[in-house]
C-alpha cells in the first residue's frame, strides 16, 4: 500500500507540474499575441452618479430599443422545430420583452459621450498613419544620425591636421630663433635693414644721406671668422680685377676698329 501511495503521489505531481508548465505556456502565449485586441474594464459606477448624472433615453432612442427586442424575438423561436414548445418560448421571450418595454421608459443610461460609437475600422486606420509617420520620422533621424558621425569624422580629421600645422609652426618657429641666435651679425644687421625696407614698401624710392647713417667694415667688432672671410672676398677681388685687365685693353681696340669701320663707310659728296 505504501509503495501504491507513493506512486499515486508521484502521478499526480507529474500531472499537476504538466497542467502548471501549459497554463504558464498559454499564458505566455497569449501575452505575447501579434495582432491589436479590446480588452474587458469593468467601471464601478456609484448610486449617487447613477440618481444625479444618468438620464432617461430620449423616445427616438426607446423606439430602436423596442424594435431590436422584438428583432431578437425571431431567432430564439425559429431555433424550436417542436410547435409546442416554439409556442412556449415565444411565450416566454414575449413576457420578458412586454417587462423590459414596460421597464424601459424609466431605465436610467449614461450620458452621451463626444464619442458615442467607437470605429475600429477608424482607429487602425489612424495607428496605421500615425506609425508611418513614426517610420518616416525614425528613418530621417537615423539618415541625420549618420550624417552627424561623417561631420563629426571629418572635423576630428581636420582638428588632427590643424594640430599637426600647429606642431611644425612651432618647431618651424623654435629653429628660426635657434638660427638667428647663430647668425651673425652682420647678417643680422642685413636683415633689419630689409625688414625696415619692407616696412616702408610704400616708397618707391628712397634717398638714404649716407653722412647720416654709414656702417664700414671698421665699425664692425674683430672677429676671427669674419676677419678671415674678409681675407677670402679680398682675394676674390683681386682675381678678378685681373682677369678683367686684357678684355679693357680689348674692348678699347675694338672700339677703334668700329671707328675706322665707320669713316669706311661713309659716303662721298
Amino acid at each position: 500500500m505504501a509503495k501504491r501511495s507513493r506512486t499515486e503521489e508521484n502521478e499526480n505531481t507529474t500531472i499537476s507540474t504538466a497542467t502548471t508548465t501549459a497554463a504558464a505556456t498559454r499564458r505566455r502565449r497569449e501575452s505575447t499575441k501579434p495582432f491589436a485586441s479590446l480588452k474587458p474594464r469593468t467601471q464601478n459606477v456609484s448610486k449617487r452618479t447613477i440618481k444625479t448624472k444618468w438620464s432617461n433615453l430620449p423616445d427616438a432612442a426607446q423606439e430602436k430599443v423596442r424594435a431590436m427586442f422584438h428583432t431578437l424575438e425571431r431567432p430564439v423561436i425559429v431555433l424550436q422545430r417542436d410547435e409546442r414548445k416554439r409556442v412556449e418560448a415565444q411565450a416566454a421571450v414575449g413576457a420578458v420583452v412586454k417587462t423590459l418595454e414596460r421597464r424601459l421608459p424609466r431605465m436610467p443610461f449614461p450620458p452621451m459621450t463626444k464619442d458615442a460609437t467607437f470605429d475600429y475600422e477608424a482607429t487602425l486606420s489612424e495607428h496605421r498613419l500615425l506609425d508611418a509617420q513614426l517610420s518616416t520620422a525614425s528613418n530621417t533621424v537615423d539618415i541625420l544620425k549618420m550624417e552627424i558621425e561623417k561631420e563629426e569624422a571629418l572635423l576630428a580629421q581636420e582638428t588632427k591636421y590643424v594640430d599637426e600645422m600647429e606642431k611644425n609652426a612651432k618647431k618651424a618657429e623654435a629653429e628660426r630663433r635657434r638660427q638667428m641666435k647663430n647668425e651673425h651679425p652682420v647678417l643680422r644687421h642685413i636683415d633689419q635693414q630689409q625688414q625696415h625696407s619692407n616696412e616702408d614698401s610704400s616708397a618707391p624710392f628712397v634717398v638714404v644721406d649716407g653722412s647720416q647713417d654709414q656702417t664700414a667694415l671698421c665699425e664692425i667688432e674683430p672677429d676671427q671668422e669674419l676677419r678671415s672671410l674678409i681675407t677670402q672676398l679680398n682675394g676674390h677681388l683681386s682675381s678678378m680685377r685681373n682677369n678683367i685687365g686684357p678684355l679693357v685693353e680689348l674692348r678699347e681696340a675694338i672700339t677703334e676698329a668700329q671707328s675706322s669701320l665707320d669713316v669706311l663707310f661713309i659716303p662721298a659728296d
